[in-house]
Protein backbone atom coordinates (compact mmCIF):
# COMPACT_ATOMS: atom_id res chain seq x y z
CA UNK A 1 0.00 0.00 0.00
CA UNK A 2 2.97 1.98 0.59
CA UNK A 3 4.20 1.92 -3.56
CA UNK A 4 0.96 3.54 -5.35
CA UNK A 5 1.51 6.47 -3.18
CA UNK A 6 4.34 7.64 -4.95
CA UNK A 7 3.07 7.24 -8.73
CA UNK A 8 0.25 9.15 -7.66
CA UNK A 9 2.52 11.82 -6.55
CA UNK A 10 4.46 11.21 -9.54
CA UNK A 11 1.07 11.89 -11.80
CA UNK A 12 0.61 15.24 -9.71
CA UNK A 13 3.52 16.35 -10.01
CA UNK A 14 3.85 15.50 -14.41
CA UNK A 15 0.38 17.99 -15.09
CA UNK A 16 1.65 21.04 -14.00
CA UNK A 17 4.71 21.18 -15.82
CA UNK A 18 2.52 20.53 -19.54
CA UNK A 19 0.43 23.25 -18.35
CA UNK A 20 3.62 25.79 -17.93
CA UNK A 21 5.20 24.14 -21.26
CA UNK A 22 1.76 25.53 -22.85
CA UNK A 23 1.59 28.41 -21.36
CA UNK A 24 5.13 29.30 -22.11
CA UNK A 25 4.18 28.23 -25.60
CA UNK A 26 1.26 31.05 -25.51
CA UNK A 27 3.29 33.65 -23.91
CA UNK A 28 6.12 32.86 -26.75
CA UNK A 29 3.40 33.27 -29.00
CA UNK A 30 1.76 36.64 -28.12
CA UNK A 31 5.01 38.10 -27.94
CA UNK A 32 5.90 36.99 -31.14
CA UNK A 33 2.84 38.56 -32.50
CA UNK A 34 3.58 41.74 -30.24
CA UNK A 35 6.80 41.87 -31.79
CA UNK A 36 5.39 40.89 -35.70
CA UNK A 37 2.56 43.96 -34.59
CA UNK A 38 5.60 46.23 -33.27
CA UNK A 39 7.89 45.56 -36.37
CA UNK A 40 4.85 46.67 -38.36
CA UNK A 41 3.95 49.46 -36.67
CA UNK A 42 8.09 50.22 -36.69
CA UNK A 43 8.05 50.08 -40.21
CA UNK A 44 5.06 52.06 -40.84
CA UNK A 45 6.26 54.65 -38.32
CA UNK A 46 9.92 54.82 -40.35
CA UNK A 47 8.00 55.67 -43.56
CA UNK A 48 6.02 57.98 -41.56
CA UNK A 49 9.35 59.32 -40.35
CA UNK A 50 10.83 59.39 -43.80
CA UNK A 51 7.80 61.17 -44.98
CA UNK A 52 8.14 63.45 -42.26
CA UNK A 53 11.88 63.76 -42.88
CA UNK A 54 11.21 64.56 -46.76
CA UNK A 55 8.00 66.81 -46.15
CA UNK A 56 10.43 68.74 -43.44
CA UNK A 57 12.92 69.04 -46.01
CA UNK A 58 10.83 70.11 -48.53
CA UNK A 59 9.65 72.56 -45.58
CA UNK A 60 12.88 73.58 -44.74
CA UNK A 61 13.75 74.43 -48.96
CA UNK A 62 10.73 76.04 -49.15
CA UNK A 63 11.24 78.33 -45.50
CA UNK A 64 15.13 79.42 -47.11
CA UNK A 65 12.83 80.34 -50.21
CA UNK A 66 10.60 82.52 -48.82
CA UNK A 67 13.19 84.08 -46.17
CA UNK A 68 14.73 84.68 -50.01
CA UNK A 69 12.09 85.92 -50.69
CA UNK A 70 11.64 88.19 -47.76
CA UNK A 71 15.24 89.68 -47.76
CA UNK A 72 14.34 90.06 -51.33
CA UNK A 73 11.22 91.90 -49.83
CA UNK A 74 13.12 94.04 -47.20
CA UNK A 75 15.30 94.97 -49.66
CA UNK A 76 13.49 96.33 -51.78
CA UNK A 77 10.87 97.69 -49.34
CA UNK A 78 13.95 100.01 -48.23
CA UNK A 79 14.91 100.66 -51.60
CA UNK A 80 11.43 101.94 -52.33
CA UNK A 81 11.54 104.06 -48.89
CA UNK A 82 14.77 106.01 -49.85
CA UNK A 83 12.96 106.52 -52.97
CA UNK A 84 9.86 107.63 -51.46
CA UNK A 85 11.94 109.64 -49.23
CA UNK A 86 14.06 111.56 -51.90
CA UNK A 87 10.98 111.87 -53.70
CA UNK A 88 9.65 113.47 -50.95
CA UNK A 89 12.24 115.58 -50.30
CA UNK A 90 12.35 116.66 -53.93
CA UNK A 91 8.47 117.74 -53.64
CA UNK A 92 8.99 119.81 -50.63
CA UNK A 93 12.07 121.33 -52.68
CA UNK A 94 9.88 121.77 -55.65
CA UNK A 95 7.26 123.01 -53.27
CA UNK A 96 9.60 125.57 -51.99
CA UNK A 97 10.85 126.83 -55.16
CA UNK A 98 7.20 127.30 -56.68
CA UNK A 99 6.63 129.29 -52.96
CA UNK A 100 10.02 131.64 -53.93
CA UNK A 101 8.73 131.36 -57.49
CA UNK A 102 5.53 133.04 -56.12
CA UNK A 103 6.89 135.41 -53.61
CA UNK A 104 9.42 136.41 -56.35
CA UNK A 105 6.43 137.25 -58.73
CA UNK A 106 4.78 139.40 -55.95
CA UNK A 107 7.88 141.13 -55.09
CA UNK A 108 8.46 141.57 -59.48
CA UNK A 109 5.26 142.79 -59.17
CA UNK A 110 5.64 145.60 -56.32
CA UNK A 111 8.65 146.61 -58.31
CA UNK A 112 6.86 147.43 -61.47
CA UNK A 113 4.06 149.03 -59.61
CA UNK A 114 6.54 151.36 -57.59
CA UNK A 115 8.63 151.60 -60.64
CA UNK A 116 5.23 152.70 -62.39
CA UNK A 117 4.68 155.37 -59.84
CA UNK A 118 8.24 156.60 -60.03
CA UNK A 119 7.97 157.22 -63.27
CA UNK A 120 4.68 158.72 -62.70
CA UNK A 121 6.32 160.76 -60.30
CA UNK A 122 9.57 161.37 -62.43
CA UNK A 123 7.33 162.57 -65.35
CA UNK A 124 5.40 165.09 -62.50
CA UNK A 125 9.11 165.95 -61.55
CA UNK A 126 10.10 166.59 -64.85
CA UNK A 127 7.13 169.06 -65.96
CA UNK A 128 8.03 171.12 -62.78
CA UNK A 129 11.63 171.55 -63.77
CA UNK A 130 11.10 172.43 -67.61
CA UNK A 131 8.37 175.24 -65.63
CA UNK A 132 11.50 175.80 -62.90
CA UNK A 133 13.83 175.88 -65.65
CA UNK A 134 11.62 178.49 -67.58
CA UNK A 135 11.29 180.26 -64.63
CA UNK A 136 14.95 180.35 -64.09
CA UNK A 137 15.91 181.53 -67.62
CA UNK A 138 13.29 184.28 -66.75
CA UNK A 139 15.23 185.37 -63.72
CA UNK A 140 18.74 184.69 -65.44
CA UNK A 141 17.34 187.17 -67.92
CA UNK A 142 16.59 189.96 -65.32
CA UNK A 143 19.66 189.14 -62.90
CA UNK A 144 21.51 189.77 -66.37
CA UNK A 145 20.07 192.89 -67.14
CA UNK A 146 20.60 194.29 -63.58
CA UNK A 147 24.06 192.90 -63.17
CA UNK A 148 25.20 196.24 -63.98
CA UNK A 149 23.67 197.52 -61.32
CA UNK A 150 24.88 194.84 -58.81
CA UNK A 151 28.60 196.29 -60.40
CA UNK A 152 27.60 199.68 -59.51
CA UNK A 153 26.58 198.74 -56.44
CA UNK A 154 29.48 196.20 -55.56
CA UNK A 155 31.99 199.15 -56.40
CA UNK A 156 30.02 201.45 -54.17
CA UNK A 157 30.18 198.56 -51.24
CA UNK A 158 33.84 198.44 -52.05
CA UNK A 159 33.94 202.74 -51.65
CA UNK A 160 32.27 202.46 -48.32
CA UNK A 161 34.74 199.61 -47.10
CA UNK A 162 37.55 202.04 -48.19
CA UNK A 163 35.88 204.90 -46.28
CA UNK A 164 35.54 202.71 -42.99
CA UNK A 165 38.71 201.22 -43.52
CA UNK A 166 39.96 204.69 -43.08
CA UNK A 167 37.80 205.37 -40.10
CA UNK A 168 38.80 202.65 -38.74
CA UNK A 169 42.71 203.52 -38.73
CA UNK A 170 41.95 206.86 -37.76
CA UNK A 171 39.92 205.83 -34.47
CA UNK A 172 42.75 203.57 -33.62
CA UNK A 173 45.56 206.66 -34.05
CA UNK A 174 43.31 208.67 -32.54
CA UNK A 175 42.95 205.66 -29.33
CA UNK A 176 46.84 205.85 -29.71
CA UNK A 177 46.87 209.72 -28.80
CA UNK A 178 44.38 209.06 -26.13
CA UNK A 179 46.74 206.64 -24.60
CA UNK A 180 48.44 208.68 -22.75
CA UNK A 181 45.90 211.38 -21.59
CA UNK A 182 44.72 208.46 -19.64
CA UNK A 183 47.51 207.27 -18.68
CA UNK A 184 47.70 210.94 -17.29
CA UNK A 185 43.99 210.61 -15.92
CA UNK A 186 44.31 207.38 -13.94
CA UNK A 187 41.49 205.95 -15.63
CA UNK A 188 40.97 202.41 -16.41
CA UNK A 189 40.95 202.13 -20.12
CA UNK A 190 37.86 199.74 -20.39
CA UNK A 191 34.06 199.77 -20.42
CA UNK A 192 32.04 197.55 -19.05
CA UNK A 193 28.15 196.42 -18.83
CA UNK A 194 26.25 193.78 -17.62
CA UNK A 195 24.08 191.13 -19.29
CA UNK A 196 21.00 189.19 -17.76
CA UNK A 197 21.94 184.88 -17.77
CA UNK A 198 19.70 182.52 -17.05
CA UNK A 199 16.41 183.42 -17.20
CA UNK A 200 17.24 187.18 -15.45
CA UNK A 201 18.83 184.76 -12.48
CA UNK A 202 21.70 185.79 -12.86
CA UNK A 203 24.27 188.62 -14.84
CA UNK A 204 27.50 188.35 -17.52
CA UNK A 205 30.00 191.01 -17.05
CA UNK A 206 31.05 192.11 -20.46
CA UNK A 207 34.79 194.40 -19.86
CA UNK A 208 36.21 195.84 -23.36
CA UNK A 209 39.39 197.09 -23.75
CA UNK A 210 39.85 200.50 -25.15
CA UNK A 211 43.23 199.73 -26.32
CA UNK A 212 44.91 197.92 -29.07
CA UNK A 213 47.14 196.27 -27.10
CA UNK A 214 46.81 193.65 -24.42
CA UNK A 215 45.77 194.88 -20.75
CA UNK A 216 45.88 192.56 -17.80
CA UNK A 217 42.98 192.71 -15.57
CA UNK A 218 41.86 191.84 -11.92
CA UNK A 219 38.71 191.05 -11.28
CA UNK A 220 37.53 190.70 -7.34
CA UNK A 221 33.47 190.30 -6.73
CA UNK A 222 32.44 190.73 -3.50
CA UNK A 223 29.01 189.55 -1.75
CA UNK A 224 27.13 188.83 1.07
CA UNK A 225 27.67 184.83 0.23
CA UNK A 226 30.33 185.18 -1.82
CA UNK A 227 34.07 186.30 -2.36
CA UNK A 228 36.36 185.67 -5.42
CA UNK A 229 38.97 187.08 -7.51
CA UNK A 230 39.84 186.15 -11.01
CA UNK A 231 42.84 187.54 -13.54
CA UNK A 232 43.11 188.02 -17.19
CA UNK A 233 44.96 189.21 -20.33
CA UNK A 234 42.06 191.07 -22.24
CA UNK A 235 43.74 191.16 -26.02
CA UNK A 236 43.83 194.44 -27.87
CA UNK A 237 39.92 195.87 -28.37
CA UNK A 238 39.22 192.71 -26.53
CA UNK A 239 36.32 191.18 -24.78
CA UNK A 240 36.79 189.12 -21.27
CA UNK A 241 33.48 187.87 -19.33
CA UNK A 242 32.57 187.63 -15.86
CA UNK A 243 29.18 185.02 -15.43
CA UNK A 244 27.38 183.78 -12.72
CA UNK A 245 27.13 187.04 -11.03
CA UNK A 246 23.88 187.83 -8.52
CA UNK A 247 21.96 191.18 -8.46
CA UNK A 248 23.83 193.40 -5.74
CA UNK A 249 27.24 192.40 -5.86
CA UNK A 250 29.65 194.49 -5.88
CA UNK A 251 32.29 194.57 -8.80
CA UNK A 252 36.11 196.11 -8.69
CA UNK A 253 37.66 195.98 -12.25
CA UNK A 254 41.41 197.19 -11.59
CA UNK A 255 44.79 197.50 -13.01
CA UNK A 256 48.57 198.36 -12.86
CA UNK A 257 48.66 202.19 -13.37
CA UNK A 258 44.87 202.56 -13.19
CA UNK A 259 42.27 203.68 -10.84
CA UNK A 260 40.17 200.94 -9.92
CA UNK A 261 36.33 200.44 -11.72
CA UNK A 262 33.51 200.00 -9.29
CA UNK A 263 30.42 198.55 -10.42
CA UNK A 264 27.21 197.39 -8.68
CA UNK A 265 25.99 194.14 -10.24
CA UNK A 266 22.24 195.18 -11.11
Amino acid sequence: MSDPAPEQKKGKHALPRSISFVAFAATCAALAIVVIALGIKISSLNKRVAADAEQLAEAKSNATELQTQLDQAKSASADLQIQLTKANGQLADFKSRLDLARDSSAQLQVLVDRAKLQTTDLQAQLDKSKAQSADLQTQLAQATAGSAQMLTQLDQDRIQAMDLQSRLNKAESDIAQLQPLLLKSGHLPVTASFEKSDGGRAFTLHINNLYPQPLSVDVAVAGPDVKRSQSSVIGGSGTYEVDKLTAGESVVIASSGYAPMNLTVQ
